[in-house]
């Protein structure tokens, strides 16, 4: 297939492009970014850590009420052993059940539990900035790429104007090569440059495709589906560049989710060391118990009419209505279940007091460890101030040399146009040589891409700067 066959088939395929993509669904800026913000795995993995932050903050506010617990346990014991009940000692089998209802409160724990929940409370709010954080980085990432496309489509309709052009003036140029005007040589000069030119394009096509789909990884989409972007108008403005960076800077360290959640990380790192240092005082418990038992070991004497005998044992009434044995002694029965749970029913108070004296330093070297976590986060709160004021002070400088860039470029532009036009006149009436007219070609689509660029990057960092002003993203 030769060259100019290529480039028919080429132009056809484009051609055709916005007919086959009338079924599209077209994403606009903000969809793509609602879009990223639901869908995006490392941002719902960051939403579940802040979830369970939130839990164990919950679980810390539960932690100053009593706990209250029952139980039961039941069994048998063989051989030689003490029966609970009546503390005798058996050879038999003993079966018996022991029923509890405890609780426990800790009086004094060096305050440990309310400084949890302050630990615990920043440690959320931290959680939360920091999924704020991660959606901005999203946000950012989405709309670089969005813009990306957007250049990109921007130069392949130029690599596609630019190759119409020199396949027009190709044609122009083999008329002149007839008409005895140009030599061979400016045919095959024009044959080259239209060869550069479909070479360009199809590497600016490949490009857009790749841009595209970069843009869709980010969104989590699957890339054989049909997608497209939405064109919106963009404006090169310097009425955007009035805000002086150290007010930008000013604005965005009250609202950034990086600073802020910094600013968290110190509030949970003086917790902590209150914390560690609750370490060092006495902790005071008080317990609780109720609870009965019940044996098969615990017998009492066989009355024929147990409601007529009030006196003690051994009286002269409990005799005569005991079954006596042969050998004289009374006959035992085992004491039924209910009547052994009300008269084994017990209750039980205890204050328990814990004093560390000395355990290996453990407590000073925890304290040590926490010290230094605190000075950890001031750094790292630093540290994101620094990093804020140094990617809006850059913005801010790239917006206004893009802007002071595009201007010139736009000037240079229009110029290089004007000169391409005159040399290609000159150069359909044989006064130019191929040279010239290739040089000003050239001129003019430098000229147009310097402009095209310098307008996506001024329009990205005034962006960039809006953003970090509370604005959002939009284009």
């Amino acid at each position: 297939m030769n060259t100019k066959t290529l480039t028919i088939l080429i132009i056809i395929l484009t051609a055709l492009t916005p007919s086959q993509s009338k079924g599209q669904t077209v994403w606009s800026l903000q969809q793509c970014i609602d879009h990223a913000l639901e869908k995006n795995i490392d941002i719902r993995r960051q939403r579940l850590q802040a979830e369970r932050s939130g839990n164990e903050l919950f679980q810390s506010y539960a932690n100053i009420f009593p706990s209250l617990n029952a139980g039961s346990s039941g069994g048998m014991n063989f051989g030689r052993n003490i029966d609970e009940v009546t503390n005798e000692v058996f050879t038999q089998r003993i079966t018996s059940q022991n029923i509890q209802v405890s609780s426990s409160y800790n009086l004094f724990a060096g305050f440990r539990n309310i400084n949890n929940i302050r630990y615990n409370l920043s440690r959320h709010t931290a959680f939360k900035y920091d999924t704020g954080r991660m959606e901005n980085d999203i946000i950012l990432a989405i709309a670089n790429a969005y813009l990306q496309v957007l250049y990109f489509k921007d130069m392949a309709e130029v690599s596609r104007e630019q190759l119409e052009v020199v396949q027009q003036q190709l044609e122009r140029t083999r008329i002149l090569l007839e008409g005895g005007t140009v030599s061979r040589g400016a045919v095959l000069d024009m044959e080259a440059t239209a060869a550069g030119h479909e070479e360009t394009m199809i590497a600016t096509e490949n490009q857009l495709e790749l841009s595209y789909l970069e843009l869709m990884m980010l969104l989590e989409l699957d890339p054989s589906m049909s997608f497209a972007i939405e064109r919106p108008d963009l404006q090169v403005d310097e009425v955007q560049l009035l805000n002086s960076p150290d007010q930008i800077v000013e604005r965005a360290l009250l609202t950034e989710p990086g600073v802020l959640g910094a600013r968290e990380r110190i509030s949970m790192a003086e917790k902590g060391l209150a914390i560690t240092r609750g370490q060092r005082y006495p902790t005071l418990t008080l317990n609780a118990s109720l609870g009965t038992r019940y044996s098969d070991a615990a017998k009492r004497p066989v009355v024929n009419n147990p409601g007529d005998v009030p006196g003690m044992y051994g009286s002269p009434a409990l005799r005569q209505s005991m079954n006596l044995g042969g050998n004289g002694q009374p006959a035992l029965e085992t004491i039924p279940y209910m009547d052994q749970l009300n008269d084994n029913y017990y209750r039980a108070i205890q204050l328990s007091l814990y004093i560390p004296l000395f355990n290996q330093f453990n407590v000073r070297t925890n304290v040590q460890n926490s010290r230094i976590d605190l000075e950890q986060s001031k750094l790292g709160y630093q540290r994101s101030k620094n990093d804020i004021s140094r990617v809006i002070n850059h913005a801010h400088a790239d917006a206004q040399a893009a802007y002071q860039q595009y201007i010139s470029a736009t000037k240079t532009r229009e110029a290089a146009i004007e000169s391409f036009r005159h040399t290609e006149q000159s150069f359909n009436l044989g006064v130019a040589s191929t040279i010239e007219y290739n040089e000003a070609r050239v001129r003019a689509d430098r000229a147009r891409i310097n402009a095209l660029q310098s307008m996506y990057e001024f329009v990205f960092m005034t962006k960039i700067l809006e953003f970090y002003q509370g604005k959002g993203f939009t284009l």
